[in-house]
């Protein structure tokens, strides 16, 4: 009540020293969830000589004004609450997430209906995501909450669960692909979503150190996050972590499996955490020199890879050697890479080796997702900046590139075996923005791969990471994901399964068609001459593929029955079929 002239010796109203006058006003509206509005406010007044007024006395109250304070509470039916549930839970299914662009109904994130809880105050609300690695969830959250305030004219108290879905490996379009690709995968990998590497051309680069820092980072924003130090010549995983219990034990999933160690939501794994008793070169965090030869070394990466029941993960970041040699080529080939993460130094020495890293991976079907330039500068007392390696950068090859500055915390951290993205000191807010910049950009760029999509650098002109294509012979405008194509061997040659987001459809390329197709740019190979990788034979019978092998998202081995062993990108694959490149 706000009283506009003095209330003393008003004429109607009784006075009084002590009094409390109490004005009740009439509900004035009912607003669209059925609660009934209205007025009730209290005012302390030294003159009134009584708490309560006759109706008479409250409507001669002229001089005062009445301000809406609360509302009065009514119960809905049951039909009008499912009514209100549905309206708002369709409305909220139409919003678009931030960063996929499509609808939350159209992405199956909306598991059940909002829900009106009994005191008609609180909504509740479930959204099921694949992953809590998503760096817009609360810009998600608050489009929700506004749209939900729109609606009802009146801000509500809104609870959101976000739930998690069961992880599984992408690119896997049919049942058939899956079964086959999960037992190449194996038991200990069943439910991994993304296997994303990192990596450099050059040792000494802050590699592990980068490796480590990206997967605590992850967990902490919510991820289920695996590490691999697939160094086994030289790993360094036991000295950048070091676990109370650092034992690893067996599993009860099969023979010869083991379990990661977990620690403060990383599940980890090294050369070096392995019991030195194991009888593998290198092994312990004291053991001698890895010294074996390719093929021991191919097996051992397999064994730490496939032999760990790794559970439920969201990513599984393998922390490779440097270089690009057999370890590299086999991951690629053996494992459908989301993507990876490449670490250099920004002098032009070590930038132009970073290049070749970069072109490898996208020649093998891997999209570098974020460059990382550590030792780029440091900070003197001044507060000046200096760049002792120069400012030379890769931001033509990739849109993501991160700068980490020489560091004594860094190193510090890393001695004394807590990770910077753990300890997280006051002082090294620098360091922690970039990481943290980082992590958010690598799950941006999973969460795009989760569902299909393309990031803008995959569709660099010239780039054979270009993920989808059409097929204007077909009479179909659909664009098709050659990712996810499946092949297998047919009386004719092979049967291709290409998936778009409407459906499937399937082509017979004869065996002879894709003998003379160069199996890297799907081009047409006239003679032998083009091409030493292609051998043309007179003969059909000649040419009949013998054996059908999938290198992860690169494409597919084929031996063929003349003795001839030939790995086809999905890229020459899909050109092969009539495919052409969206964007070409």
């Amino acid at each position: 009540i706000i009283p506009k002239t003095n209330c003393t010796n008003h004429p109607t109203l009784p006075q009084s020293s002590d009094a409390m006058a109490i004005i009740v006003g009439q509900l004035v509206r009912r607003d669209r969830v059925g609660l009934l509005h209205g007025i009730f406010s209290f005012k302390r007044c030294s003159n009134f000589s009584s708490p309560t007024l006759n109706r008479q006395a409250i409507n001669n109250l002229s001089s005062l004004s009445l301000v809406y304070q609360t509302r009065a509470k009514t119960s809905l039916s049951r039909r009008e609450v499912a009514a209100l549930e549905d309206d708002l839970t369709k409305a909220v299914g139409e919003l678009k997430d931030p960063i996929l662009l499509k609808t939350l109904k159209t992405l199956g994130w909306l598991p059940k209906r909002l829900v009106v809880r009994d005191d008609n105050e609180t909504l509740s609300l479930t959204i099921q995501l694949p992953s809590l690695l998503h760096p817009a969830l609360d810009d998600l959250k608050s489009e929700i909450q506004t749209k939900i305030n729109d609606l009802l004219k009146k801000d509500y108290k809104l609870e959101i669960d976000v739930q998690t879905s069961k992880p599984f490996p992408i690119y896997t379009s049919s049942s058939d692909q899956r079964t086959e690709y999960l037992k190449q995968l194996g038991p200990g990998l069943a439910n991994v979503s993304h296997c994303m590497a990192v990596y450099s051309c050059k040792g000494g680069v802050g590699k592990s150190t980068l490796a480590v820092n990206l997967a605590y980072e992850m967990a902490r924003i919510g991820g289920r996050v695996g590490l691999l130090d697939v160094d086994i010549y030289g790993p360094s995983l036991p000295i950048l972590v070091k676990p109370d219990d650092a034992a690893v034990r067996q599993s009860a999933i099969g023979p010869g499996m083991v379990k990661p160690i977990e620690h403060r939501g990383v599940k980890l794994l090294s050369l070096g955490y392995v019991s030195p008793d194991s009888g593998v070169p290198g092994s312990g965090e004291a053991g001698g020199a890895a010294v074996m030869r390719g093929p021991m070394a191919g097996r051992v990466v397999t064994q730490l890879l496939k032999g760990t029941e790794w559970g439920d993960l969201d990513v599984l970041i393998l922390d490779l050697p440097p270089g690009t040699g057999d370890v590299q080529l086999a991951i690629c080939q053996d494992l459908r890479l989301t993507g990876a993460v490449a670490v250099t130094t920004p002098s032009k020495l070590a930038l132009a080796d970073a290049k070749k890293g970069i072109d490898m991976f996208t020649s093998l079907g891997v999209p570098t997702l974020a460059v990382v330039e550590n030792m780029s500068y440091f900070v003197c007392d001044g507060g000046g900046k200096h760049y002792p390696f120069g400012k030379a950068g890769l931001e033509e090859d990739t849109k993501n590139v991160f700068r980490l500055p020489i560091s004594t915390l860094t190193n510090e951290s890393n001695d004394s075996g807590v990770p910077l993205a753990l300890a997280r000191p006051s002082d090294a807010t620098e360091e922690l923005f970039v990481i943290e910049g980082l992590a958010a950009a690598v799950s941006r760029e999973l969460l795009i791969a989760q569902h299909g999509l393309d990031s803008d650098e995959a569709r660099r002109e010239g780039s054979l990471q270009t993920h989808r294509v059409t097929f204007p012979s077909m009479e179909t405008d659909d664009e098709f994901d050659i990712a996810s194509t499946h092949v297998t061997i047919s009386k004719e040659g092979f049967l291709v399964r290409f998936y778009s987001d409407k459906g499937a459809m399937q082509i017979t390329i004869p065996a002879a068609l894709l003998r003379t197709t160069h199996p890297k740019t799907g081009e047409t190979i006239e003679t032998v001459e083009d091409d030493a990788m292609v051998q043309k034979h007179e003969s059909i019978a000649k040419l009949i593929p013998a054996k059908l092998e999938a290198k992860g998202r690169y494409g597919y081995l084929v031996e063929w029955k003349d003795g001839a062993t030939i790995i086809y990108s999905m890229l020459s694959i899909a050109k092969a079929a009539g495919g052409i490149p969206v964007g070409t």
